[in-house]
């Protein structure tokens, strides 16, 4: 089984790319698709931009032409939920567009959001209970996306009224949509990196390294715990 993983930016695949045995890299897209061995797994490892179309594009060539059986998407994002903290983790129970206009919804794929796998994110859930730093830090929720850095109070809150998301990002829901399209099993797992407010920039900056380094822990510990043989997925 190929695990297909994913990042918008370079930070947020650099500890996985340190721990992967790399057998081959392809540029493509103008970005380096990574296949190799983490803890026995399979892999595909690629940084595939900011962005809803970059990353559609990526995760559908995980699947097409690299094989991938699964999409994981790590990274960090805003927290908008009441009580979720900087540093705080969400994994994702589903994935929607914040920025898509509701005639959208006549047509394919005729949805709002896209469910992630129970498999990986229960797999998920194991690999926070297995680190101690994580405990009381993670918890299950919606990622809204789009393409736009939410870094405004009024914004957030039009967001939070219309979505209620756990968190806020420019990738997620693309690629669950590219998942969708493939019937791939997918999970998006998101560490905050602020709160999607008035200091979201400043805040962004300071902690962009810590919470890129904390999802890529975690899938790198998902690797671990899983069993090179068999799938922790559907598929």
């Amino acid at each position: 089984m190929k695990w297909g993983i994913l990042g918008a930016l370079d930070a947020e695949i650099e500890l996985i790319r340190k721990h992967m045995d790399i057998k081959n890299e392809t540029p493509l897209f103008g970005t380096v698709f990574y296949e190799g061995t983490v803890s026995g797994h399979e892999v595909v490892l690629v940084c595939c931009g900011v962005g809803k179309v970059n990353a559609a594009v990526c995760a559908a060539t995980v699947c097409d032409k690299f094989g991938a059986d699964c999409i994981v998407n790590v990274g960090i994002a805003g927290a908008m939920a009441h009580g979720l903290h900087i540093l705080d983790v969400v994994i994702s129970s589903e994935t929607g567009f914040h920025d898509q206009d509701e005639v959208m919804l006549k047509y394919y794929p005729q949805r709002a959001f896209f469910p992630a796998d129970e498999a990986l994110a229960a797999l998920c859930v194991r690999a926070c209970e297995a680190l101690p730093e994580m405990e009381g830090r993670y918890r299950r929720g919606r990622i809204v996306s789009g393409d736009k850095f939410i870094s405004d109070a009024q914004t957030k809150q039009a967001i939070n009224e219309r979505f209620a998301p756990a968190c806020v990002e420019m990738e997620g829901a693309a690629i669950g949509h590219a998942a969708f399209m493939f019937d791939k099993p997918y999970l998006v797992i998101r560490t905050m990196s602020d709160a999607a407010d008035d200091n979201a920039d400043e805040s962004y900056d300071n902690f962009i390294g810590d919470a890129a380094r904390t999802s890529a822990t975690l899938i790198l510990k998902m690797l671990e715990l899983s069993d090179a043989e068999t799938a922790p997925f559907r598929g």
